[in-house]
Order: structure tokens, then sequence, then C-alpha cells
């Protein structure tokens, strides 16, 4: 039986809003608009919800894998794997030299990890086995 694991999502939470909300402390501090009069609490709402907003919304983005592609480090670890094992591959076929099946064994496991990978980040609606 799998058992929920709870404790990272409040500690998570915690150092997210401890972030947030230093960003936004710095903001403020920093405006020579606002001064820490009653007055001027409707501005520093403002400072407050658009800082608050703009640092979810990216780590939103990034935990729910919405980023562009471009900005992937899957993708990116991806290509460069791909490309890594291509050119081992390349290798041991025109090194004029016969080789042996089992030097293959690697470059192709790299290739099918890292199009598994792009088939989890691209493709996939839900985690494997969910």
């Amino acid at each position: 039986m799998t058992q929920q694991q709870n404790f990272l999502g409040p500690l998570i939470a915690g150092k997210v809003l401890e972030t947030v909300i230093g960003r936004v402390l710095d903001k403020v501090a920093v405006n020579p608009k606002i001064s820490l009069e009653p007055t001027d609490v409707p501005a520093v709402r403002e400072v407050v919800a658009a800082t608050v907003r703009r640092e979810l919304a990216w780590r939103e983005q990034h935990a729910t894998n919405s980023e562009p592609a471009y900005q992937s480090r899957v993708a990116q670890g991806s290509v460069a794997s791909i490309l890594g094992a291509l050119a081992v591959i390349a290798e041991l076929w025109t090194n004029g030299v016969p080789d042996t099946p089992t030097l293959y064994v690697g470059p192709a496991t790299i290739l099918v990890g890292a199009a598994w990978a792009l088939y989890g980040r691209f493709i996939a609606r839900k985690p494997f086995g969910a």
C-alpha cells in the first residue's frame, strides 16, 4: 500500500512564500513613491499583488512543465543525449573496424531513454503508472 507523503507540500509552500514576500518587501523598500504611511497601503498592496502573481505564475509554469520547449531542461538534455548517441553510432559505423553489436547497446539505450523523456514531457498526460 502506498502512503501519501504530505510533508514536502507545506515546506515548499513556506519557502515559496518566504521568497515571494522577501522580493515584494525589497521592491517596496526601494520604491521612492512608497512610504510606510497608512495612506500608502493601497500602493503597497498593488506592488505586493503584482509581485506575488508574477512569482507564482512563473513557479506554476515550472511545476506543471508548461514552459516553452526551448526553455525545457528535459527537452534540452534529451536533444543533447540524442546528438551524442548519434555521434557515437556514426563513429562506430564509419570507423572501418568491424565492431561487435554490444558496442551499440549504450548509444541505443541513450536514444530510447531520451525518446522516453521527450514522450513524457510533450505527449503524456499523466504520470506513468497512474
